[in-house]
C-alpha cells in the first residue's frame, strides 16, 4: 500500500513538473514569440527616425511651412566592422577610413575606440562627404543616413514656435492650454517616418527601406505660404531698413483665417504677440476707432455735434497735438484728422468703462491665439480727476498686433466680430480634412455703426493721416496711430496702421506696426501706412 502511494505521489509530482516545464515552453514560444521576434529582427534591422517631427505642417493649399535642413552621418557597429576579412574590398576599406578621417581627423577609426566598445559610433558629416561614403558597399558594420530637422535659426518665426512645446531659454514645457501642446497632444501618438536598414548575419546592408506612417495627424493651416512669402518680402525691403522689427498680420475678414502672420527680424520675440513684453504696446490714435463706436452704440455721440481742438477746459492736460490746431471739428473730422483733443472730450463723454467693454468685446486685452508667449495687454484706468483722454487716445494701454487687427476686421464685418485663428483643420498624408477647425462669432456694434465708421476710415486714406496708405483701384480703409512710450529718461515711438481692403469683391483685413521709430521725424503716416499700401500691392494678385 505504501509502495502504491509513494508511485502515486512520485506520478503526481512528474505531471505538475511536466506541467510547469510545458507551460513555461507555451509563454516563452507563443505568448512571448513577438518580443522575441523583434528581438531576433533588431539583430539584423537598423531603424533610423528621418524627420525632427512626427506630422507634418502645410499651408491652406497643402504646401509644406517648415524651412528643412539635412543632417548626415555614418554609422560603425564594431561588433560587425571588425568581421571585415580578406573578403572585404580593400579599396572600399581603405577609401572609408580615408574619408572619414580626410573630413574630421578625429573620425580616425584606429583610434575612436572600435576595438573596445560594442556600441555603435554615429559620426555627424557634411553633405559632400555623405556622398561619397554612399557609393562604399558591402563593408560589414558601415552604412550612411541622412535625415532631416527644422531649421530653428529663427526661433520666433510662427511656424518655428508652432512645433516647440519648449518655452525659450527656459528648461519647461509650454503651458498646457497652449496652442503648442494643442498641436503636440492631437499628434502625439503619430509614428515617425522610419528609415530601414536590413543586414545579413555578418553585418552587411542587404537592402534599405522607407517605411510612411499611414494613419498620422497632420496639420494644416489657415496661412498662404506664397502670400506670407509675400507679405515677408516687403518687410525686410531695403526702403525699410532703418526699422529694426515691424510685425504685420493679414486676415480674411470675414472668416477670420489669418493668411500671414510674419514680422522683419524672426531672430527677435514675435512682435505680434507682444512675446517677452509685459503688457503689449501702446495702440495710439488706431484706439480711436473703438471710443467712437462706443458713442455711437450708446447713442451719446452726435455726429453732427462740433468740438474745439483748443477747448480751454482741455488745454494742457489732453492738448496731444503736438501744436497742431484742427480748428472746430464733428466725431468724423476729428477721426480723419486724428485729432487727440477732440477724441479726449468725446473720451470723456462716452465714459472709460463703456468703451473699455467694447474693446474687449472685439477681442483687445485678452490673447487670441493662445501661444504660450502671447500676451494678454492691459489698461491703467484713470483717477477721477484725469478724465478719458489718455485711454480715448490709446496711451496708457497695452495691446498687441493679433488683437488690433480686429479693430479693423469688425467694422469691415458690418459690426461682427471674428476671432483670428491659425489652425485651419487636422488632416491625413493627403491633406484629406479629418478634423476642421471653427472660430468664435458674434456682433458686438450695429451694422449702422460699422457702416459709419467704415466710411470715415475710407475717408482717412482718401483724405486724411492714412494717404499713404492708399492704393489705386482698390477700396482701402483704415487708421493710422502712433504712440508714444516712455522709460525713464527716454522716449520712444511706435507706428501703428489697422485696415482692411476689398480685393475681387472680398474683404482682408490687415495690421502693420512698426517699432521704435524715430520721435521727432516719424509717425505713423510715414512708417506704417506705406508698408500696409506695399503689402497690399505685393499680395494683391495672389489673393
Amino acid at each position: 500500500m505504501n509502495k502504491n502511494k509513494r508511485i502515486i505521489i512520485i506520478l503526481i509530482a512528474f505531471i505538475i513538473l511536466f506541467s510547469a516545464a510545458w507551460w513555461r515552453l507555451k509563454v516563452r514560444m507563443i505568448d512571448e514569440s513577438g518580443k522575441l521576434s523583434v528581438w531576433m529582427n533588431s539583430q539584423y534591422t537598423d531603424e533610423v527616425k528621418t524627420s525632427e517631427l512626427n506630422y507634418m505642417l502645410y499651408d491652406k493649399n497643402g504646401k509644406q511651412l517648415l524651412d528643412y535642413k539635412n543632417n548626415y552621418y555614418a554609422v560603425i557597429d564594431p561588433i560587425a566592422f571588425k568581421r571585415n576579412d580578406m573578403n572585404t574590398k580593400s579599396d572600399d576599406l581603405f577609401a572609408l577610413i580615408f574619408i572619414l578621417k580626410n573630413y574630421d581627423e578625429k573620425y580616425d577609426l584606429s583610434s575612436i575606440g572600435l576595438q573596445n566598445s560594442s556600441e555603435r559610433k554615429i559620426l555627424k558629416i557634411d553633405e559632400a562627404t555623405y556622398k561619397k561614403l554612399k557609393n562604399i558597399k558591402n563593408i560589414k558594420g558601415f552604412y550612411v543616413y541622412s535625415t532631416s530637422s527644422i531649421n530653428r535659426n529663427e526661433a520666433w518665426k510662427t511656424e518655428n514656435m508652432l512645433t516647440t512645446i519648449r518655452k525659450t531659454n527656459v528648461d519647461s514645457n509650454k503651458s498646457d492650454n497652449s496652442i503648442e501642446m494643442q498641436i503636440y497632444n492631437k499628434t502625439k501618438q503619430n509614428e515617425y517616418p522610419i528609415l530601414k536598414f536590413n543586414k545579413d548575419i555578418e553585418g552587411t546592408i542587404t537592402s534599405t527601406e522607407f517605411v510612411e506612417p499611414k494613419n498620422n495627424y497632420n496639420v494644416r493651416l489657415t496661412v498662404d505660404r506664397n502670400i506670407q512669402d509675400k507679405v515677408k518680402e516687403v518687410l525686410t525691403n531695403e526702403k525699410y531698413k532703418n526699422y529694426k522689427q515691424i510685425g504685420a498680420i493679414v486676415m480674411e475678414s470675414s472668416t477670420g483665417k489669418i493668411l500671414s502672420m510674419s514680422q522683419k527680424d524672426d531672430t527677435l520675440p514675435n512682435v505680434n504677440l507682444g512675446s517677452t513684453t509685459a503688457s503689449g504696446f501702446d495702440p495710439g490714435s488706431i484706439f480711436k476707432v473703438i471710443v467712437e463706436e462706443t458713442g455711437l452704440e450708446k447713442k451719446v455721440l452726435s455726429l453732427n455735434e462740433i468740438y474745439s481742438c483748443k477747448q480751454e477746459t482741455y488745454s494742457g492736460i489732453y492738448d496731444k497735438c503736438k501744436n497742431k490746431d484742427h480748428g472746430k471739428l464733428n466725431a468724423e473730422g476729428a477721426l480723419v484728422a486724428s485729432c487727440n483733443n477732440i477724441f479726449a472730450q468725446i473720451g470723456d463723454k462716452v465714459g472709460v468703462d463703456n468703451f473699455i467693454q467694447l474693446a474687449q468685446s472685439e477681442g483687445l486685452f485678452n490673447t487670441v491665439l493662445n501661444f504660450d508667449s502671447e500676451v494678454k495687454g492691459t489698461y491703467v484706468a484713470p483717477k477721477e480727476t484725469e478724465g478719458a483722454g489718455q485711454l480715448a487716445i490709446g496711451q496708457s494701454m497695452g495691446i498687441t498686433p493679433i488683437q488690433a487687427i480686429s479693430i479693423a476686421n469688425t467694422v469691415a464685418n458690418g459690426g461682427k466680430y471674428v476671432k483670428p485663428y491659425l489652425i485651419d483643420a487636422y488632416v491625413d498624408n493627403n491633406n484629406a480634412t479629418l478634423e476642421r477647425l471653427t472660430t468664435e462669432q458674434k456682433q458686438v456694434i450695429s451694422k449702422t455703426s460699422a457702416n459709419t465708421l467704415k466710411n470715415q476710415m475710407i475717408k482717412v486714406v482718401l483724405n486724411g493721416t492714412g494717404k499713404t496708405a492708399r492704393v489705386d483701384n482698390i477700396e482701402v480703409g483704415g487708421k493710422t496711430g502712433t504712440s508714444t512710450r516712455i522709460n525713464g529718461s527716454t522716449t520712444t515711438s511706435d507706428g501703428w496702421f489697422v485696415g482692411f481692403f476689398k480685393v475681387k469683391n472680398k474683404y482682408y483685413s490687415m495690421v502693420v506696426y512698426v517699432q521704435d521709430i524715430d520721435v521727432n521725424s516719424d509717425e505713423a503716416a510715414t512708417t506704417a501706412a506705406p508698408i500696409f499700401k506695399d503689402i497690399v500691392k505685393s499680395i494683391n494678385n495672389s489673393l
